[in-house]
């Protein structure tokens, strides 16, 4: 690893928030915020592009394209709220919390070209928002904490959420805010940065002293820089996806931000290869076990391998992992909307999902239209679907008529609808049960879960409702 300075820029207040924007453009951004109530823009090589009038109290600075329109907007804390303002200036989200914000990210996690944002609070929890402001989970975690980040930890382009607290005490989230790992980083921390290069990922610390330390994925310090003095802020960025090469800034206490070029000349080691293995072997688990106790019915925690309730080893979901279900739900989408934008999608799949999970919506798309399972292209941050190359067999009106009946059968005394058996009993198909399913949760127009070939229904859903629903949508395959 080589690390070499590029320039030092003196401020007139310190700096406590640094961030840098990497643009699709491959140009680099970086904002400060400092005490003088100052927000200055520079490049790469610490040239002052802009600056403008901006108060201290925002907390911490993220700037992405949240509404993905291809316009950035500044994204941050102050106080116990989450400000978003867009690129003229005018506000897009302020959402009020519970405790004051202490760190901020944002980055496309999903791959709707519109920006999600994380948020770590003084009382310990961190949420991370859907560009649509909802909250994708929320978790407490044990200390307080220092910093937050959206970074692709395991190179699969899903982004995990990494949060650094002030013990040194790092924990490795995926999107859905289930754990996939923790590593101590010595046992003070204060400030914190992820260095990611092409096929390598790696962390920096530092704390009172002058000290940057940089460590592995196995929690191993491969390498020192000193800074001068006591860092306030960090932040990192790569020119593109495939550099071997990354940008870190620092802001230290001597009211001074510094800039620096990390050449990453080693090799991933074996230990950090079989580390990453691990992380994914993990997510995978976590995204295909059961959300509910197949022998007590408990709701359970996809992070647990047993029961809390009754001590049973939770099963695996094998028929319909979580891939292979968003595919399906992206078909079933788009086939009531063949002309939709990403992040509208993004939002109706959201609703159609039996628990939060982790995706990236263009990679799945690209990745069913290369397969000949949907016939479309992107355009844009649109997806535009033309017809279907195969035919799915239309239930007839009779076949309709026989499910009011039969759903009622199935129901009786259960939450549970058991799809294979409404099938078997109506001759209506089970793809087109499914898909029925998965257009109403999305539409919202029904409360449950769909888990394999069941229905769970909520306990607040109207039974009769529920059957007009289902009869209602199923008239439109029937022409």
């Amino acid at each position: 690893m080589k690390i070499r300075p590029v320039a030092e820029v003196p401020t007139s207040a310190n700096v406590y928030s640094v961030y840098v924007r990497q643009r699709q453009d491959a140009s680099t951004q970086i904002f400060s915020l400092d005490y003088g109530d100052r927000l200055r823009v520079f490049d790469a090589r610490g040239t002052l592009r802009s600056t403008r009038k901006w108060s201290s109290k925002v907390r911490c600075i993220a700037v992405a394209d949240i509404e993905g329109e291809g316009k950035d907007a500044l994204v941050g804390g102050v106080g116990k709220q989450v400000l978003v303002v867009d690129h003229r200036g005018s506000p897009v989200w302020n959402i009020k919390l519970e405790s004051n914000v202490v760190a901020c990210d944002a980055r496309d996690v999903d791959g709707d070209d519109a920006a999600e944002v994380v948020v770590a609070l003084q009382n310990n929890r961190v949420i991370l928002y859907n560009d649509d402001r909802d909250a994708i989970f929320t978790k407490t975690m044990r200390e307080p904490i220092a910093d937050v980040w959206l970074e692709d930890i395991t190179k699969d382009t899903e982004l995990e959420v990494v949060v650094a607290d002030k013990t040194g005490l790092v924990t490795i989230l995926t999107a859905a805010g289930y754990q996939l790992k923790e590593l101590q980083l010595g046992s003070d921390l204060s400030v914190f940065a992820v260095l990611s290069f092409s096929d390598r990922t790696l962390f920096i610390s530092g704390n009172h002293s002058s000290t940057l330390r940089i460590w592995d994925l196995d929690g191993n310090e491969v390498a020192r820089l000193e800074v001068g003095d006591t860092p306030r802020a960090m932040a990192t960025g790569i020119p593109d996806d495939i550099s071997d090469v990354a940008f870190l800034v620092v802001s230290t206490k001597d009211q001074k931000l510094s800039f620096w070029e990390v050449q990453e000349s080693g090799k991933v080691t074996r230990s950090e290869k079989v580390i990453l293995q691990q992380i994914g072997s993990t997510k995978t688990v976590l995204y295909r076990r059961a959300i509910k106790c197949g022998n007590c019915g408990a709701p359970a925690s996809p992070e647990a391998s047993t029961c809390s309730s009754c001590g049973a080893r939770l099963e695996m979901i094998e028929e319909y992992a979580v891939e292979e279900y968003i595919q399906e739900s992206i078909d079933s989408i788009t086939s009531k909307h063949n002309r939709i934008k990403l992040k509208e999608l993004d939002r109706i799949l959201r609703r159609t999902l039996p628990r939060p999970a982790a995706y990236n919506i263009r990679r799945s798309l690209q990745a069913m239209i290369q397969s000949d399972a949907i016939e479309g292209h992107i355009d844009g941050n649109t997806f535009v679907r033309t017809e279907p190359k195969k035919k799915i067999p239309t239930p007839s009106k009779e076949d309709i008529r026989r499910v009011k009946g039969t759903l009622r059968d199935i129901l009786q005394g259960t939450d549970t609808l058991d799809i294979r058996r409404l099938e078997r009993e109506t001759g209506v198909d089970r793809g087109i049960l499914r898909r029925t399913l998965i257009i109403l949760l999305g539409e919202g127009s029904i409360k449950g879960s769909l888990i394999g070939d069941e229905f769970l229904l909520e306990k607040k859903q109207d039974i009769n409702d529920f059957e007009r629903k289902m009869l209602d949508e199923l008239e439109t395959w029937s022409g």
